[in-house]
This record gives structure tokens, sequence and C-alpha cells, in this order.
């Protein structure tokens, strides 16, 4: 019979942190019904509301500390604007649990910040804020890696990246030590004919839910995203090398009227370039705010399909697979080097000079479109980084 092996999941945080929580499911049951089924394995999260019983402790926190701790392997920690309230060993229940899982080698983590200012900001409190950066520094000083996100979506691209690495990497180890083992076994065969009921006892054991996996269909959706962010990226770096060349053109046509005598003439003309500077502002603007959900949206899934092809097929030497992984690294250093032009643009448009409202209300909006595309580069860099680690 097929052996499915169950990786239990923990999740530690306090009580403000919701919506990740939800996140946190979707991923594991998308997980569990493609990617999961295929490597015979499923995800379990573990609640400690359901998955403790009563025992004498001498507090709550050690009961959780006893009975789940030993239950889990990956923890999950996410914390946003409290750290929590302390126990009896450490800063919060949440600290505790981190800790403990970082001093027990056979557990794993992904600990995670969320970043987001709330609505209601008289829920900050900057005690909690002084305590969280406490423990980022604690944290950093160990050499722990954390992360830090800006909302919900972003992390979960971030964490369904990082969590299939995390099981693909756990997957070969176990896979590399049965191997060894298997290695070391003398062939001893009782029945001449084993191997043969070994095939048979397969096919009856078949996972009939793995004939819905489609490696292909996998690979044409990673494609399907890597197209549209590139020929997005092109379309925004073509619209601002025509605003740097209208620019340019205003600029030499401004020097030029600077030598006109009449003044009422100079002044008239000087309006008249910077309306039309203001109008090309704004269209530039216009252009490149079209294409931020396109972009930001498949950015953010390239690297989470890309991840997803990559362990559906780790037993393939597919070139399919291997010219997607080169076409994300293409898109990787294009990024790059669009975020270095886009902040060199972003600087040239801060540093215009106020002219009249029209002008100074397309600057103003077009600072805001900018930092907003150079905010999802950025963050669409840095997923697009996890999941071309190897």
């Amino acid at each position: 019979m097929k052996q499915v092996k169950q990786i239990k999941l923990f999740v530690s945080c306090p009580g403000d942190i919701v919506d990740e929580l939800n996140s946190i499911r979707l991923v594991i049951d998308d997980i569990n019904k493609t990617i999961g089924e295929q490597n015979s394995y499923v995800l379990k999260l573990l609640n400690w509301k359901t998955d403790t019983y009563t025992q004498i402790g001498s507090d709550p926190q050690e009961v959780i500390n006893n009975q789940i701790e030993s239950q889990y392997d990956i923890l999950i920690g996410l914390i946003w604007l409290r750290l929590g309230t302390p126990t009896k060993r450490d800063k919060s229940g949440t600290v505790e649990e981190i800790n403990r899982a970082l001093n027990n080698k056979e557990k794993e983590q992904l600990i995670y910040f969320k970043t987001t200012t709330p609505i209601d900001i008289t829920k900050i409190n900057p005690e909690e804020l002084t305590k969280i950066n406490q423990f980022k520094k604690e944290l950093g000083d160990k050499g722990v890696l954390y992360h830090e996100f800006s909302s919900t979506t972003k992390f979960e691209s971030l964490f369904r990246i990082q969590l299939i690495k995390l099981i693909y990497d756990k997957l070969s180890n176990v896979d590399n030590s049965k191997k060894n083992q298997n290695s070391n076994l003398p062939e001893i065969i009782e029945d001449k004919f084993s191997h043969i009921t070994s095939l048979i006892a397969e096919v009856e054991n078949f996972d009939e839910k793995s004939i819905e996996l489609d490696i292909f269909n996998s690979i044409e959706e990673a494609e399907s995203h890597l197209n549209l962010v590139t020929t997005s990226l092109n379309s925004m770096s073509e619209s601002m090398n025509d605003w740097t060349i209208k620019m340019e053109n205003r600029t030499k046509e401004m020097n030029a009227i600077n030598n006109i005598k009449d003044q009422r003439l100079k002044i008239a003309k000087q309006k008249t370039i910077i309306n039309l500077l203001a109008i090309e502002l704004s269209d530039f603007k216009n252009r490149i705010k079209n294409e931020l959900p396109i972009f930001s949206e498949n950015f953010r899934k390239v690297g989470s399909s890309y991840s997803k092809v990559i362990l559906i097929a780790k037993n393939f030497n597919s070139e399919e697979v291997n010219g997607i992984q080169e076409s994300a690294k293409s898109l990787l250093d294009n990024s790059e080097n669009s975020l270095k032009s886009l902040a060199v643009l972003l600087k040239t448009i801060m540093e215009l000079p106020p002219l009249n409202f029209k002008f100074n209300r397309a600057k103003r909006e077009t600072e805001i479109t900018i930092k907003n595309l150079t905010f999802e580069m950025m963050e669409g860099i840095k997923l697009l980084n996890e999941a071309l680690k190897n």
C-alpha cells in the first residue's frame, strides 16, 4: 500500500493575526490537492485549541509546549502589532514557541513580520513595537532569517514559495537518506517473482487523484505568467523611454525661450510648454498605472507557479522546466536593471520644481505611481529570488 507522509504545521502568533491564517489554510489546501498528492504527502495544520487535551501544568503555555511541540514538523511564526502575553519563561507565548523551535534541531521554522499600518492607528502601541524590534534584533544576532510582508496577498505568495521549497528540501533529504540506507542492504530475493508482485501491488494501490496532475499545464501556467509580466515590463520601459525623450525636448524648448527678450511673449510660451509637459506627464502616469495591476499580479504568481513546477517535476529532466528556469532568471536580471532605471527616473521627477497647479498635480500623481511600481517591482524581485534559490 502506498505510504503517505504527514507533515504537520503549527502557527504561532498573537491574536491580532487573522487574515494570514486564512491564507495559510488556502495554501495548505492547494498544495495538498496538487503537488502533495503526486509526492505522497499531506500537510496538516495543528491548532492548540483542538490538538491539546487537559493536563496539569505550571501554566497554559507549558501545556501547549508539552503537547504541540512533540507533534509539529514546521513552525510558522507570525507577528504584527503585538508580541503577545508574557509567560513565566519568555517575553510572550509566541516568542517562547519560536525560540523553542529554534533550539530544536528537528524543527523547521518560517518566521514572518507584518509591516502593514492598521486602519485604526490607535491599535499601535509604541511599547509593543519596541519589544517587536528588540525581538527582531535578537533573531538577527542569532543569524535567524525572518521575512517581512506589507499585505496579506504578498504574504500568501511568499509563504507559498517558501513552504513548497522547504517541503521539497525535506522530501529530497528523506529520499536521499532512504537511498543511502538501501544501498547498504544485501540483495536477498526470497521469491523469484517478488519484483512482479511489487509491480502488481503498485498498480492496485495507485492514487487515482494523481491522474488530475499535469506537468505540462503547470508549465504553461508558469510560462503564461512569465510572458505577461515580461510584456508588461517591456511596455512600461517603453513608456519610460518615451517620456524621457519628451522631457529632454521640452527642456530644450524652455532653454530656447530664455533668449526671448519680450517678457510677455516669453511667459506665454513658458506656460504653453509647462501645460504640454503636464499633459505628457499625466499620460505617462496613466500608462504606467494601467500596466501596474497586470505587472503586480503576474510577478507575484511567477514565483509561486515556478516553485510548483519544480516540485512536480523534481523527478524529470525536462527541457521545458529548464527553459522556464532560464526565463525566470532572465526576468530577474531585467527586473533588477529596470528597478535601477526606475529609481533614477523617480529621483528626476521628484527634483522637478513646482511650476503651476496643473503641472504640480501631474508631478505628484506620477511620483506616487512610480513609487508604487518601484515597491511592487522590489516585492516581485524578492519573491522570484526566493523561488530561484537552490
